[in-house]
């Protein structure tokens, strides 16, 4: 009689638990909207493309932005999600997640065919959390312990990896800061890598600038494959072909950044701009875009001392400098640039629109509107409110589950 039971639950307990994941993945398919059409109804829809909808409706098709309007009318085969507030996908300029192995390249100081996309662990948790707070779309960003860091790349932070990648190779990443300093020395025995320069900020341009200089040549002969390689990219930043990120926080490190720029004739993106403030008009004079990181409420001064100041995203703005919010928790930092004196609904755009289109894939992502991806965010009230909370995110047409 025992053995018969025995028997009988072996049975029944996997056939139970069987039936039991079909019924979450049916539930889990009708939330995710896999099939069909699926209709956004809210109170409010940030598009970031024009006024704010009051009511709006996002009809979502196949991952991809189908229709956005006031009062579009859910039929049948439509789901139909009912939220109170809806906004694009946040996008992070600056961004580390994902990286493994170490965000940096130390065995050399300059690193340039180094490319953050082949260092990715594409399940890495810290995808997960940065979705959680609503950022569907990151720049990954090599570290920067070296002068000349390596290429970036922009990624959306969950989905088939297949679709995630929106652009390998985004923008070369130098460090025009202490960064490359903080490990090395000069004078002890020759034990270690370490033991080599920059050990100052003089030797930190100096490396950038002579490396320049060198490519600024036809190669010499007799280089390796990847001095070559080096030579080529250093030689297409000269030309145009490349993008720089110069990552520069303290005001005289953005003045040398820039220097270098106009002596070898490439424009840079700031990132960093801790003390973005003491220079906004000449920014500004310049067309200098600054993507701004250091908008934080853990003390007064920035990682390398500098000054900081709540309302600098705000002073930007006034000066006529263009720039966006980024590295993490970019609706926290929205608000509290808002909350300091930034625009609303630059405060809005500065963690949406402005850097999709700065990263050049505002074609994708950024705003809401008919073609785009469908990257969104729901929210229980007024995005700008701390006491608003993020009820669901959606990549690509799919909840992403918490």
């Amino acid at each position: 009689m025992h053995l018969r039971l025995l028997s009988c639950m072996n049975w029944l307990v996997p056939a139970a638990l069987a039936w039991c994941l079909c019924l979450m993945a049916v539930a889990e398919k009708q939330v995710l909207g896999e099939d069909g059409l699926m209709l956004i109804q809210a109170k409010r829809v940030y598009t970031m493309t024009g006024d704010v909808l009051q009511p709006g409706s996002v009809l979502v098709s196949d991952g991809k932005i189908s229709l956005v309007g006031s009062d579009l009318q859910a039929t049948d085969e439509m789901q139909v999600l009912q939220v109170d507030t809806l906004l694009p996908g946040l996008v992070d300029a600056y961004s580390r997640a994902g990286l493994a192995g170490g965000i940096s390249e130390l065995s050399r100081e300059v690193t340039p065919e180094l490319n953050t996309l082949r260092s990715i662990d594409w399940r890495s948790r810290q995808f997960r959390e940065v979705a959680s707070e609503g950022t569907t779309c990151v720049n990954v960003v090599p570290g920067t312990d070296n002068v000349v860091a390596g290429f970036s790349c922009v990624v959306k932070t969950a989905g088939a990896v297949e679709q995630r990648v929106l652009d390998p190779r985004t923008g070369l990443v130098v460090s025009v800061c202490s960064d490359p300093v903080s490990r090395n020395r000069s004078r002890s025995r020759p034990d270690s890598i370490f033991v080599r320069q920059p050990t100052n900020r003089m030797g930190v341009v100096w490396i950038l600038r002579s490396r320049l200089k060198l490519a600024s040549g036809s190669p010499p002969s007799g280089l390796s494959k990847r001095d070559a390689e080096v030579h080529r990219i250093l030689r297409g930043v000269q030309e145009g072909q490349h993008r720089v990120f110069g990552v520069s926080r303290a005001d005289f490190d953005i003045r040398s950044l820039l220097n270098i720029g106009a002596e070898f004739g490439f424009a840079s993106v700031v990132f960093g701009g801790d003390e973005a403030y003491r220079m906004a008009d000449e920014l500004a004079a310049q067309g200098t875009f600054v993507v701004y990181t250091a908008l934080t409420t853990e003390g007064p001064l920035g990682a390398e001392g500098t000054e900081l100041r709540w309302n600098v995203p705000g002073k930007l703005h006034d000066a006529g400098v263009a720039f966006c919010l980024a590295g993490g928790r970019l609706l926290e930092q929205a608000r509290f640039a808002a909350r300091f004196g930034l625009d609303r609904s630059v405060a809005l755009q500065a963690v949406t629109s402005i850097p999709a289109k700065l990263l050049q894939v505002d074609g994708r992502v950024g705003s809401i509107a008919s073609g785009l991806d469908a990257d969104l965010v729901a929210l229980n009230g007024d995005p700008l409110e701390f006491t608003t909370a993020i009820e669901w995110v959606m990549i690509d047409g799919k909840v992403i589950p918490n």
